[in-house]
């Protein structure tokens, strides 16, 4: 995946393993967005990136999503997630909108810090199906 990237592109993708986050601000970020997150899924850490709202904007949105990792966000992660600033956050994803671009790479640091916490994240247990019993019912004969 990473072979069909341009040299830009695969740059932003190095410095995001180093980092952990990836600077999307790019043109074409589609790709170097999806090697990023399998990149992140083989190593079950979470998925953080930002980009621009637009192509000449001068603010950004960042994402932070679990769904790359076995793990959801515990609330102490949640209110972690939440002093950040103002945006949207669950126990399965956070995104900011228009947060202005100088503040977006910290934002991001200090995000996939708090995401990678032990005590901020928890296995994501789903309740299992239950097994159904069959019981054979004698049929009485008259």
């Amino acid at each position: 995946m990473a072979a069909l990237l341009t040299r830009g592109a695969r740059r932003r993708l190095q410095q995001a393993h180093e980092s952990g986050y990836l600077d999307a601000t790019c043109r074409e970020n589609g790709a170097i967005v999806k090697a990023h997150g399998l990149w992140c899924w083989r190593l079950k850490l979470p998925m953080v990136w930002f980009e621009r709202n637009s192509p000449r904007s001068r603010f950004g949105r960042l994402r932070v999503e679990m769904l790359t990792t076995p793990n959801m966000l515990t609330s102490a992660g949640r209110a972690a997630l939440k002093a950040l600033g103002e945006g949207r956050v669950s126990a399965h994803d956070a995104v900011w909108e228009s947060v202005p671009l100088p503040r977006l790479d910290k934002m991001a640091h200090t995000a996939f810090r708090a995401a990678i916490q032990a005590q901020n994240y928890r296995r994501n247990s789903t309740p299992r199906p239950l097994k159904l019993v069959l019981v054979k019912r004698k049929i009485a004969s008259a």
